[in-house]
C-alpha cells in the first residue's frame, strides 16, 4: 500500500474588517460624532422674511448683528428701499452689492465664505432673484419685463427655476452667519373651492419654493402694520367703561406666532401662545424671545 503522505493546506488570512468595524478607533470614532443638544445666543440665525411693501422688512433686518452685507436683487440699480435706514450708524455697518446675475451672486457668496467678514447676509428680495433666475438665465432674455404675462415661460422652465431657486437659497443658507432671506408677500390656494387647499398667505414665490424655503428656515415671519390702540374710559349711556380705541396711529409688527392664514412659524424651548406680535421688531426681541425658556 503507498505511503500516503499528508500536505499542509495553507488557510487563508482571515479577511481585515474595516477599521471602525474592527474596534480600533471605534469609541473615539463614534464619540466624535455625538454632542450635548443646546443653542447659543452666538448661533446663527436663518430666517424667511415676507410681507407687503412698506411693513418695515428693511428697518427690522437692518437691526441684525453688524457688519451686514444686504444683497440688493430688487431690480433697480439704487434701490429706493434702504433710504428707510440711510442713517449716519448705519451707513458704517451696512454694505449694499446689487445682483444684475448669478455670476455676480455666486462671487459674493464664496467671497463670505473665505473671509467670514460679514456677521449677518440679507438676500432683498428672493422674490426678484427668481425672475433674474427665469428670465436670464433659463429664458435668456437681457432684461426682465416689467409686464409678466401668462405664456412667457412653460412648465418646463419653472420647474427648472424652481430647482435652480433652492440650489441659490440653499448656496446663501448654508453660510455660517445669520442670513435673512427677504420676499414679498402673495395669497395662495384664492382660486380654488376645494376644503383640503384653504387660502393662505407666504412668501411670493413658486409654491414648491416656497414650501422648500420653509421647511429650511428654522424662523418663518410676517411683517405688518396694524391701528395703534390704547385704553380709554368710554361713557355709554350712564355707564363709564374702559375701551380700547384707535389712536389714529400705527404699529409696525412682525407676526411670530402660528396662525390659520399666515405662514409663520418661530423655533423656541417652549410655546409661548402669548407672544405671537412682536411690536417695533428688532434682532435684540427676536433673540429674548427665542432663548426665552
Amino acid at each position: 500500500m503507498p505511503k500516503v503522505s499528508k500536505h499542509k493546506v495553507k488557510k487563508k488570512a482571515a479577511r481585515k474588517r474595516p477599521r471602525a468595524a474592527r474596534g480600533l478607533s471605534k469609541k473615539k470614532g463614534v464619540e466624535a460624532l455625538i454632542k450635548p443638544m443646546g443653542f447659543n445666543e452666538d448661533d446663527p440665525i436663518k430666517m424667511s422674511l415676507y410681507g407687503r411693501s412698506g411693513t418695515g422688512k428693511t428697518t427690522f433686518w437692518a437691526t441684525f448683528p453688524g457688519p451686514i452685507l444686504a444683497l440688493i436683487c430688487s431690480g433697480s440699480k439704487d434701490p429706493g428701499e434702504l433710504r428707510s435706514v440711510d442713517t449716519p450708524a448705519n451707513r458704517k455697518r451696512i454694505e449694499t452689492a446689487t445682483i444684475e446675475d448669478t455670476d455676480s451672486l455666486r462671487q459674493l457668496v464664496e467671497h463670505q465664505k473665505e473671509t467670514e467678514k460679514y456677521a449677518t447676509i440679507v438676500l432683498d428680495h428672493a422674490t426678484a432673484l427668481q425672475d433674474l433666475v427665469l428670465f436670464k438665465d433659463i429664458l435668456e432674455m437681457d432684461e426682465i419685463p416689467e409686464q409678466k404675462s401668462w405664456g412667457t415661460a412653460g412648465r418646463t422652465e419653472w420647474m427648472e427655476c424652481t430647482l435652480r431657486m433652492k440650489t441659490w437659497l440653499r448656496f446663501i443658507l448654508d453660510l455660517s452667519c445669520n442670513v435673512v432671506v427677504v420676499t414679498q408677500e402673495k395669497e395662495f390656494n384664492t382660486d380654488t373651492e376645494e376644503e383640503l387647499l384653504s387660502p393662505f398667505v407666504g412668501s411670493a414665490l413658486q409654491p414648491a419654493t416656497t414650501g422648500w424655503l420653509n421647511s429650511v428656515s428654522d424662523y418663518i415671519c410676517q411683517t405688518h402694520i396694524r391701528p395703534k390702540m390704547m385704553e380709554k374710559d368710554v361713557k355709554i349711556g350712564t355707564k363709564t367703561k374702559n375701551r380700547k380705541v384707535k389712536t389714529g396711529k400705527v404699529e409696525y409688527c412682525l407676526r411670530t406666532g402660528p396662525h390659520e392664514v399666515y405662514q409663520t412659524r418661530f423655533r423656541t424651548a417652549r410655546r409661548n401662545n402669548e407672544v405671537s406680535v412682536i411690536v417695533d421688531p428688532t434682532f435684540d426681541k427676536v433673540q429674548k424671545l427665542i432663548m426665552s425658556d
